[in-house]
């Protein structure tokens, strides 16, 4: 709010300086309001008291001349009250300023009235007009006081009038017995005066308040509403974000995916040294590229909400063991000791998960650590056990340790190198660890190393120890492949082909129920997302309606679209996520077929046959 909305008008110059002047317009309008709420009562009490006081004077002291001053008085409140009403925005900006002249005017005039029935009927000779007429007149100008005090001027124009001629129709009777009401009428007038500019003040005051606080709700709600309206464009921006990298992503997936397969079948032909180099570093890139969109999709996952820990008891050391084995060449490779040390403890928790972070644990450890090693270990605290990962890498300096956990955030990576990954490790590890009902926790010391840690509670109970399925052979397992793209149909069709499975390769829902005409798939492998915007579950669906029975399928999918990951796992049908590497695909397929037994006879029948 402006200083000139709110600050008095500025003061007239020359020998009228000393007069009050009308406030500024924004205020003067609220001070009119205020004042207008209860014009109507102090007209209708004016007109009332004088129409009393006439009667009093006519009936007890013969004074017929009261009547027309009553009438005045009656036709004068009358005139003020209605003809405001004829004043057009009389209580806006523009307005307030001629609405508080007229005011004055009528107040002085209502005023002046009152000034001349003391003037007229004060007589000493009769103490009771005299207490009668004071009365009214005290009693008027006390009302006044409460009703046009907001506005000082308006207030002033009816005290004057009202009360001078008072003291000077005391002066007139020269009766030394009124010398004391002589005296006192001024001093009450004095009195009327500062009350009414204190009032005048408390009123400006509560109005500017008052107008100060509208301003800020103003501001708040002018803030509020850019804040709203940059949080939809943060959150557009954020969900147009999501959709682009979930489309990038499953467009780098699907050539990822094929590639991986045609390498599988590059590598079961005859190569030379040379040759089995290259594929190697080609199969290295192609690792680290599956490694980052994997890391891409656990986050993801995590993000829908889609991952969920299945509690039991298992034994930690195997898990400690198998880590060990995979992580140890690479720790090699790079000149560092990687150690385990072995545990007895058994464990409460999802085994997978527990595997997940320390995988994400231990890969960050071998990437930040130069020289020196990384070691693994597992403390049993009370009913719990901590399970640790120590490294002597570069160490992660205090103000950056819950930095390091937000998404795509790496230290020592200025220059984005591959190989150091795209900075979600730590955060894919502390989402997990909430989905585990756990926490990770840091300490490290810059240039020393950094240990991690994470607890889970200890199990009572043995585990339940499940041997996995025992591999089966898939010679002559009739398999249909259901995908839209072109590279990963015939990549697919050579990896079966040399599993020497019985492959039937089609681009959609339509020509997949058109082969069944003449191929019965004991094994469906259908892309998530097809052509015509079907999906691969819709077509699975419809296979198994015309065929009658259920038929074991995976779904393969390329996205990492939260709304798709949920929808994906709420069928109910194996998942796998692309680039599938060859172990990965035929696991799943084994697993399955260890499921549905009776399903897949036939191929081992067939088999049986051929041996014969």
């Amino acid at each position: 709010m402006t200083a000139e909305a709110t600050a008095p008008a500025a003061p007239a110059r020359g020998p009228l300086r000393w007069l009050p002047r009308y406030d500024a317009p924004r205020i003067l309008a609220a001070q009119m309001s205020l004042i207008d709420q209860s014009f109507g009562c102090a007209m209708a009490g004016s007109s009332l008291a004088a129409i009393f006081l006439a009667a009093g004077l006519v009936l007890n002291w013969d004074r017929p001349g009261a009547l027309p001053w009553a009438g005045a008085m009656v036709l004068v409140c009358a005139v003020a009250y209605f003809g405001r009403l004829r004043l057009p925005g009389r209580l806006t900006e523009a307005g307030a300023a001629r609405y508080a002249r007229g005011m004055t005017a009528m107040l002085m005039l209502i005023g002046t009235l009152w000034g001349l029935v003391a003037w007229l009927y004060l007589d000493v000779r009769m103490p009771a007009v005299v207490i009668c007429i004071l009365s009214l007149i005290a009693g008027m100008s006390a009302a006044a006081l409460a009703v046009f005090s907001a506005c000082l001027p308006v207030a002033i124009g009816f005290f004057v009038p009202a009360i001078v001629p008072v003291w000077i129709a005391f002066l007139a009777t020269g009766d030394i017995e009124y010398l004391p009401m002589f005296l006192a009428t001024p001093l009450y007038l004095c009195v009327l005066l500062v009350f009414a500019r204190n009032y005048a003040r408390v009123a400006r005051q509560s109005i500017a308040l008052r107008f100060e606080n509208v301003e800020l709700i103003s501001q708040l709600r002018e803030q509020t509403t850019r804040a709203e309206a940059a949080q939809h464009a943060a959150e557009e921006a954020s969900r147009a974000k999501s959709v682009f990298l979930a489309s990038a992503s499953h467009d780098l997936r699907q050539p990822l995916h094929a590639m991986g397969l045609f390498l599988v079948s590059l590598g079961r032909t005859r190569l030379d040294e040379r040759q089995r180099q290259l594929l190697a570093h080609i199969e290295a890139s192609s690792g680290a590229a599956r490694e980052m969109l994997n890391s891409l999709l656990d986050f993801s996952k995590l993000e829908a909400g889609v991952i969920t820990a299945r509690a039991r008891a298992f034994r930690l050391q195997p898990l400690l063991h198998k880590l060990e084995n995979e992580f140890a060449p690479q720790a090699e490779a790079r000149g560092l000791v990687y150690r385990t040390r072995d545990t007895t403890v058994t464990l409460h928790g999802d085994p997978t998960l527990a595997e997940l972070v320390l995988r994400n644990l231990i890969a960050n450890a071998i990437r930040y650590t130069q020289r020196g090693g990384v070691l693994v270990a597992c403390r049993k605290r009370g009913a719990r056990a901590t399970i640790e990962v120590w490294d002597t890498g570069i160490g992660i300096p205090a103000a950056q340790h819950r930095e390091i956990f937000r998404e795509f955030h790496q230290l020592g990576n200025p220059e984005r190198d591959q190989r150091k990954g795209l900075g979600l490790g730590l955060a894919i590890v502390e989402g997990l660890a909430r989905t585990m009902q756990t926490r990770v926790t840091l300490a490290s010391s810059p240039g020393r190393g950094s240990v991690f840690r994470f607890g889970m509670p200890q199990a009572w109970e043995s585990p339940e120890e499940s041997p996995p399925p025992p591999a089966r052979a898939l010679d002559g397992l009739r398999v249909l492949v259901i995908d839209d793209d072109e590279a990963i149909r015939s990549a697919m069709s050579e990896l079966l082909s040399a599993w020497r499975c019985e492959c039937r390769t089609v681009e959609s829902e339509e020509q997949a129920l058109a082969a069944l005409a003449e191929f019965t798939p004991k094994l469906v492998l259908a892309d998530y997302r097809l052509r015509g915007h079907r999906t691969g579950q819709q077509a699975l669906d419809a296979i198994r309606q015309r065929l009658g029975r259920h038929v074991p399928a995976i779904i393969i999918t390329g996205d990492t679209a939260a709304d798709r990951l949920r929808t994906a796992h709420a069928t109910g049908t194996a998942l796998l996520h692309k680039p599938v590497v060859p172990q990965e695909l035929q696991a799943a397929i084994d697993t399955l077929l260890s499921e549905f037994p009776a399903q897949v006879s036939g191929a081992a029948d067939r088999q049986a046959a051929v041996t014969k």
